[in-house]
């Protein structure tokens, strides 16, 4: 019984998922207030986290790719360090506002049907086994 409590926790333990991507960014906002100081110490600890898993979605999703690209435009000169995060802030509360969208989604008033989606209120069509609707 012992061993058995000892692997569950294990097993519950390792596969608690990871931090968003946006996470690394407002962790790092709290030490650097410049734009290119902040994007380089969240893209360094994606990175070094990303290292430890063999499939990492962190690294490789949009908006990390935004964050890559701003730094870019901001070492080339296109864009001021202000302009980078003015666009930071704005792609901040998105991903944020987002995250708590769907955390406070109530799905009781909704119908679901076995395609995985989801309709609120009385469906418009039923559909019989041929396809059709009636």
């Amino acid at each position: 019984m012992k061993y058995f409590l000892i692997f569950s926790l294990f097993v519950i333990t390792s596969c608690a998922s990871s931090k968003y991507s946006y996470s690394y960014f407002v962790d790092c906002e709290k030490k650097f207030s410049e734009f290119s100081d902040l994007s380089s110490c969240a893209l360094k600890e994606i990175q070094a986290q990303c290292n430890d898993i063999t499939n990492c979605q962190n690294e490789n999703n949009r908006f990390v790719d935004v964050m890559k690209r701003l730094q870019i435009m901001l070492e080339n000169k296109e864009i001021s360090d202000n302009e980078a995060m003015f666009r930071y802030y704005n792609l901040i509360d998105f991903e944020e506002s987002k995250y708590n969208t769907i955390r406070s989604m109530d799905f009781s008033n909704y119908h679901y049907y076995p395609n995985n989606y989801f309709v609120r209120g009385m469906p418009s069509c039923y559909f019989s086994k041929t396809g059709f609707c009636y």
